[in-house]
């Protein structure tokens, strides 16, 4: 009766420990560098417009192991270049210096595959096309992803992201509103 209870109770050890391995293997700091493809639509009173376009990302993120397979990550996104957010007569609208700081809680579900979901702050500037922006400084983000280990550093990530900023209104009293579906693959490092 003992030798099985002691079996049981040393594969149960070497398992726990294996799964926190797994959640470890995502452990610290990352720094990675993406594609972001975006169908950026904008409502300008009655009228919208909407385009699809892309763009580089750069993230910063740190992971911690919270025990057997859970991480929880945050970080920061900046992107690279504007995005087309769809044409109004000859006025074509960018949003532009957008940004994000998020929370991604994930599951790693083997030490080199982490499936994680995505709670985001947005912050984006919308020029008009003839010169002048309005600030849309309180939209969020939801997505999901997942993050691929290549080796103990090397990583691949695919992420989907729904955004959706506040109304804005312009001097003339135009509501004005701006959302996107995003894509992104992006390559990093874990330092």
């Amino acid at each position: 009766m003992k030798k099985p209870l002691l079996a049981a109770t040393v594969l149960a050890a070497c398992l726990a420990s294996q799964a926190y391995a797994q959640a470890s293997n995502f452990q610290g700091l990352s720094l990675g560098l993406g594609l972001n493809m975006a169908d950026t639509k904008t409502e300008s009173g009655a009228a919208s417009a909407s385009d699809t376009d892309n763009n580089g990302v750069l993230q910063v993120q740190y992971n911690w192991a919270l025990g057997n397979a859970f991480v929880l990550g945050a970080g920061a996104t900046a992107n690279l270049g504007d995005l087309k957010a769809g044409k109004f007569g000859a006025a074509q609208a960018k949003e532009k210096d957008a940004y994000s700081l998020f929370v991604a809680p994930g599951y790693a579900f083997n030490s080199s595959l982490l499936g994680y979901g995505k709670l985001a702050y947005l912050n984006a500037k919308l020029e008009n096309g003839a010169g002048t922006s309005l600030n849309f400084d309180d939209g969020y983000g939801l997505g999901l992803g997942v993050q691929a280990l290549f080796s103990r550093s090397w990583f691949l990530q695919a992420e989907l992201m729904a955004n959706k900023f506040s109304d804005r209104s312009t001097p003339t009293g135009t509501t004005v509103k701006l959302k996107s579906d995003a894509f992104s693959l992006t390559a990093g490092y874990k330092f």
